[in-house]
């Protein structure tokens, strides 16, 4: 098997993972608290990766990606808590999450000038109908209510801004790790600086760790292999794999998290979730043929 199709292959798990494990993750923070809970589980997910891969040799790797593009990854998972806790009722959660799953289709035009990619046209209307797409999965469950968005949008703008921004900077740490990483991996590192920031301010702020029980605990320790090694696996799957087939690939992820979470909660998807995802489908398609090399043209667009 070759590297690239064994990125793709860790790629792919990394997307079905982040698919599959909202609910688990979601009993995490009941058992323990959003705080202490989210702590936890980037504290589990570093243990797991230091356990499976031993602990990264950073002095090794390029100061670039280390610590810039590290950088990209701590404010990430930074900006994007933030922009969920300051939500102020469940559809403007919902809002945000939507905001935030822009990533995919930012991760693809962004690589047009970070990654010299070269895509056809159909790129624009590709990434605007899996957008459309992407939205309408996200909000099935409640219609899609624009004046209801910009409404929430005029009254608490914040949240949305910080949504937004996630997006963008999620979308910019996969261009730049693939680019500066040289093959090094250290989303270990990452993880654990996560949850050395996140004890600090919750031991600042006065908080005492409870322990619910056992199955709280076995819950934990899954969780930390799940988020751990499915990070780790989407930056191989970047790093090796080819990244075009991959951005196009994760546009799928939020509609196959709702897919999951219904199979997982018993509860059939709604009728408007099926057009969503036949919009992702066909704009996930049109992204995929602006990235096939024209006939007589160099081979970069497929390139990783």
């Amino acid at each position: 098997m070759n590297a690239t199709l064994q990125g793709n292959l860790a790629g792919i798990s990394a997307l079905l993972m982040w698919s599959a494990m909202i609910g688990l993750i979601r009993s995490i923070t009941d058992a323990f608290g959003v705080a202490a809970g989210t702590a936890l589980i980037y504290s589990a997910g570093a243990l797991a990766l230091f356990l499976k891969n031993g602990i990264p040799r950073v002095r090794g790797m390029p100061r670039t990606y280390v610590f810039g593009v590290g950088a990209l990854f701590l404010c990430y998972e930074m900006i994007f808590s933030r922009a969920i806790a300051l939500a102020e009722s469940p559809r403007q959660t919902l809002e945000v999450g939507m905001l935030n799953y822009l990533w995919p289709c930012l991760t693809v035009i962004f690589s047009i000038w970070i990654r010299k990619t070269r895509l056809r046209r159909l790129v624009w209307p590709g990434t605007a109908l899996a957008a459309a797409g992407l939205c309408w999965c996200v909000a099935a469950n409640n219609g899609l209510d624009l004046d209801g968005f910009l409404h929430n949008l005029r009254a608490t703008p914040l949240p949305y801004l910080l949504g937004i921004t996630a997006a963008v900077t999620w979308a910019l740490y996969n261009n730049l790790s693939a680019l500066c990483s040289k093959g090094e991996n250290a989303v270990a590192v990452f993880f654990a600086a996560i949850a050395v920031i996140l004890w600090a301010v919750f031991f600042i702020q006065g908080n005492v760790l409870h322990v619910p029980g056992w199955k709280a605990l076995g819950q934990l320790a899954l969780a930390g292999v799940i988020v751990g090694f499915s990070y780790s696996l989407w930056e191989t799957g970047i790093h090796n794999g080819n990244f075009l087939f991959l951005a196009v690939c994760s546009y799928f992820t939020p509609a196959a998290s709702m897919l999951f979470t219904s199979f997982w909660l018993n509860v059939l998807p709604p009728a408007g979730f099926w057009g969503g995802v036949g919009l992702v489908i066909a704009g996930s398609l049109l992204c995929w043929l602006a990235g096939i090399e024209k006939r007589g043209s160099p081979r970069k667009a497929l390139r990783r």
